[in-house]
């Protein structure tokens, strides 16, 4: 299995370094295998702000750097890991931008083959929270099995330090058997809601979001899976509930 651990800190050290010992658990494994993209040696331009990815499409987009590169990787890889540390109660800039980056995937999700581990360490509990919620956007449409905020300080004393090194080798140990035990997608209420939310919006408004009706037109789902009769029900009715909100000026 191949994993793809995302780098977003300007200092190869307590976050990287963190990692490393999740490899190190997941060495036992024959089969897994770690691949390492620091944000700060890559060319990913800083976000303009146009929307023309979300509007028009990723492939409009004006700048022209690595992003295709992050995109195949994290597509060619089993497992994805995203650590960052917390700066200011949130994700430092170099990887704030690679967020702003990727904005498109919170209107069309992709990566539902995918495993992801969430991974913040900070010098302090505050803050860590809403650095891993700001990460965890970056799943889009993958599986998030495993979220770590761990705190880093060198006044640590040796029985904390234990007990976050228990709790580095449960995660590791929980994110091998969740790619082991490697199960189809299934759509939860959430991402039914979701995704009748956006085909809704899309079929009201084809000239103002070209690319998320052609993404949505003829789907039923983000990705082309059966649904249940349930499930149908459910877009279904979303879908005609969202329309009529949309129509009535509501949202």
């Amino acid at each position: 299995m191949k994993i793809l651990a995302i780098i977003g800190s300007l200092r190869k050290k307590n976050t990287y370094e963190t990692v490393k010992k999740i490899e190190e658990y997941h060495k036992k494994y024959s089969d897994f295998q770690y691949e390492y993209l620091f944000l700060k040696d890559i060319k990913l331009d800083l976000c303009k702000g146009c929307h023309v990815c979300i509007l028009h499409g990723e492939e409009k987009c004006p700048l022209k750097d690595d992003r295709d590169l992050i995109i195949n990787k994290i597509e060619s890889s089993d497992g994805v890991i995203f650590a960052s540390p917390n700066y200011v109660m949130n994700v430092p800039w170099i990887m704030k931008n690679y967020i702003d980056r990727f904005a498109y995937t919170m209107h069309r999700p992709k990566y539902f083959n995918q495993y992801f581990m969430i991974l913040i360490t900070s010098g302090s509990y505050m803050g860590t929270k809403q650095a891993s919620k700001a990460l965890s956007l970056m799943a889009s449409g993958g599986n998030i099995v495993s979220k770590l905020n761990l705190f880093n300080s060198p006044g640590m004393n040796e029985k904390k330090a234990m007990k976050q090194e228990k709790l580095i080798k449960r995660e590791a140990e929980l994110f091998y058997k969740k790619l082991s035990n490697k199960v189809k997608h299934k759509p939860s209420f959430g991402f039914l809601a979701w995704f009748s939310a956006f085909k809704a919006a899309s079929n009201e408004n084809k000239t103002y979001l070209p690319a998320d009706y052609s993404f949505f037109k003829d789907k039923n789902y983000f990705i082309n899976i059966k649904l249940t009769l349930l499930q149908k029900l459910i877009v279904s009715f979303f879908t005609n509930f969202f329309t009529i909100l949309i129509k009535k000026g509501f949202i």
